[in-house]
């Protein structure tokens, strides 16, 4: 709190951190969905556009980069106008539940490939469970940026 004195009226000047806060918010703008963006959705250039922060009530984490949108899949419904929740996104699959994919295991020198039937659909970077067609056996590895699995 300030207490500055002109011309022998004093004028009391209070600012707290949340009153900056908000001034900054209400400068800011955050993406928001242009139409309705349904879950698996890719969401694309056209479909997100900037509003001021301070047209936009909500209270979360949000997405404020929109150029982190770009390519990612909705997880849930995104209204028009609403801003995005960071929780609402996620990244593209790459491999796809019921659908073959390549398995590689490395070590030392040793390279062993293979193919198998991923149970569970996965993004580049997530550990996903695929079962070998012959024998049976449920093998997990860590999905590639190629859509192949990185077994251990």
């Amino acid at each position: 709190m300030k207490v500055l004195s002109w011309m022998g009226a004093a004028i009391v000047l209070s600012l707290s951190l949340a009153d900056c806060v908000v001034a900054e918010e209400a400068a800011t703008q955050l993406p928001v969905a242009t139409r309705t963006i349904y879950p698996g959705d890719t969401i694309t250039e056209d479909m997100i556009f900037l509003k001021g922060a301070d047209q936009i009530r909500g209270v979360g984490a949000l997405v404020t980069d929109p150029e982190s949108l770009i390519g990612r899949t909705a997880r849930r419904t995104l209204l028009p106008g609403q801003p995005i929740p960071k929780v609402a996104i996620r990244e593209a699959y790459v491999v796809f539940r019921g659908k073959t994919v390549s398995v590689i295991f490395h070590s030392g020198t040793v390279t062993i490939m293979g193919i198998a039937l991923a149970l569970e659909s996965g993004s580049t970077g997530e550990t996903v469970n695929a079962r070998n067609p012959d024998s049976g056996i449920v093998i997990r590895g860590v999905v590639q940026p190629d859509g192949s699995l990185r077994a251990d």
